[in-house]
């Protein structure tokens, strides 16, 4: 898992990051080209950039993550500038879960995450599946951001976004769970934006504020964990929503299981698609495997079980598999610990919140 060390002010960490990263984030972004032109097919624009252009233009995400997170914002322009790419595709490219409902392709590979929350010793632990369309594989990356306006964070990414789920220093992580049957707004503040507004809190209670006054643009499930516990919201255009947290776990995959804001549509599409029926047959064989969610060893296990349906691979998930897994465990010291790829196919790396001296400087 490469590691890149991002510091200083918004746009300033969003320069390093695509300086550092600026092959690959060529390389992702062709990739992410020849995916979506393809899925569009007869209703593929004459070019790439038009598509970009038409994406933003029809729908005001961007200026909402302008007047709602304008840190973010910067530094979604910053990797743009750092990368030498145009900045309506990197911005495009950071509304991925609005993609997936602005194109809204019958044949689109199905997103899922696999997620787990349970007490173990001295804190709480957070792991999931981050299940992507298999076009990303390779954009894997660790950022670790640190700044006078932020706490130091870690996060899973892809090459150019700005964000999948992450930890931050005072020992707060999120976790997420698309939920695309869920209904959405072309005019609220994007997943990529609302993940990382969240991770910035400095508490749990905060993280549960920030959700909670946030316009949301897509379905998704935010599971926010801390050392003294657990909390589980659902957000879609049409409101937030508490999850009860019984029995101390918190188990979720890809279907609210709280939030009743609905999209017929949505729900049709992805019914005959068949991704409703992946997310309840995953949620099962969690909630069947419950017992063997001891401690932080224990769940690796399961994560690492490569015949468990909570493993998506592109040949049987409609192009979609599984892009990396996380684990955090939040004790007096959190660790993170993160895997590129499917179950048995790399090793786990731990992350620490160590920044080189240049960093330290910057932000102290």
């Amino acid at each position: 898992m490469q590691i890149v060390d991002c510091y200083g002010t918004p746009s300033e960490r969003g320069q390093m990051h695509g300086e550092t990263l600026r092959t690959a984030i060529a390389e992702a972004l062709a990739a992410w080209e020849a995916a979506t032109m393809r899925a569009l097919g007869d209703r593929a624009p004459a070019s790439f950039d038009a598509y970009c252009t038409g994406f933003l233009e029809n729908t005001t995400l961007m200026e909402h993550a302008a007047r709602a997170t304008p840190d973010l914002h910067a530094e979604v322009l910053g990797i743009a500038g750092g990368a030498g790419q145009p900045p309506a595709r990197i911005a495009a490219y950071n509304l991925m879960d609005e993609q997936w409902w602005y194109n809204a392709l019958p044949t689109a590979p199905p997103p899922g995450c696999s997620l787990v929350a349970a007490p173990m010793a001295g804190g709480y632990l957070l792991a999931q599946n981050m299940d992507l369309p298999a076009h990303m594989e390779g954009a894997q990356v660790a950022l670790r951001l640190a700044g006078p306006d932020t706490p130091q964070q870690i996060v899973l990414s892809a090459a150019g976004l700005i964000g999948l789920t992450g930890i931050n220093e005072t020992g707060l992580a999120v976790g997420v769970n698309t939920l695309l049957v869920l209904n959405h707004a072309s005019d609220g503040l994007p997943v990529a934006f609302v993940t990382r507004h969240t991770l910035a809190a400095r508490s749990r209670k905060e993280a549960r504020e920030r959700l909670f006054d946030t316009q949301h643009a897509s379905g998704q499930h935010f599971a926010l964990v801390s050392k003294d516990g657990i909390t589980s919201l659902e957000g879609a255009a049409s409101g937030t929503a508490d999850l009860p947290v019984s029995d101390d776990l918190l188990l979720h995959t890809n279907h609210p299981l709280a939030n009743t804001g609905i999209d017929k549509r949505a729900e049709a599409r992805l019914t005959q698609a068949g991704f409703n029926r992946s997310s309840v047959t995953r949620l099962e064989w969690l909630e069947q495997n419950r017992a063997r969610i001891v401690d932080a060893r224990s769940v690796q296990a399961i994560f690492d079980d490569d015949t468990a349906p909570i493993c998506m691979r592109a040949h049987t998930n409609g192009g979609s598999s599984t892009f990396a897994t996380v684990l955090y465990e939040l004790t007096e010291r959190p660790t993170v610990r993160m895997r590129k790829g499917m179950a048995g196919s790399g090793a786990w790396h731990q992350i620490p919140f160590e920044f080189f001296r240049k960093s330290r400087n910057a932000t102290s």
